[in-house]
């Protein structure tokens, strides 16, 4: 998906070294949102567009305090705005700083990633966890969904909703690429 790169952060990992780049980014329909850049630096692309692969968590506690229905998903067992609170304040974040948005359109259950993706993917273990994973389709790109956090509460795919809403958690670059 197209995304305009507005500004980005550097965040230094002083525990373990390293650093963990904050891009915001703006689609064409205006929205703007946080992704997490682990393993590219595009800091020379700012103010720029760029294509990018998508990865995003749900984040079911946002779902149930906001009240939407998440059944079609196996919730996490436990929720604790508490617990949440104190383990992101050891970063400086709270619950009230999270840049959560909130996801609308169709559920794909097997997404093929295009060929021309597989390439540019860092780390390579992305690929890896990326074959052909769940998706939302909106009216903004497709968002690919991590494997190990969307599970769904039915066996079969057509008992589940075509279209779903999700919260997201965190948004992930897999791979990117700069526009001629």
């Amino acid at each position: 998906m197209r995304v305009f790169i507005i500004d980005i952060q550097v965040i230094e990992d002083r525990k373990y070294g390293g650093v963990t780049f904050k891009i915001t980014g703006q689609l064409q329909s205006g929205l703007r949102f946080v992704i997490n850049d682990l393993f590219y630096d595009l800091r020379k692309y700012v103010n720029h567009h760029v294509e990018m692969l998508l990865c995003v968590l749900r984040s079911p506690y946002a779902e149930y305090e906001k009240g939407m229905d998440n059944s079609p998903f196996i919730p996490e067992e436990h929720y604790s705005m508490e617990l949440i609170d104190e383990l992101g304040g050891q970063n400086g974040l709270n619950s009230e700083s999270k840049n959560d948005i909130i996801l609308n359109g169709e559920f794909i259950d097997s997404y093929v990633v295009p060929e021309k993706w597989i390439p540019l993917m860092e780390p390579r273990w992305f690929g890896r966890i990326l074959k052909e994973p769940s998706a939302i389709k909106t009216e903004e790109g497709i968002f690919l969904f991590y494997p190990f956090h969307m599970k769904r509460k039915t066996e079969s795919i057509e008992n589940f909703p075509k279209n779903v809403t999700i919260v997201t958690g965190c948004i992930d670059l897999a791979a990117w690429h700069p526009l001629q």
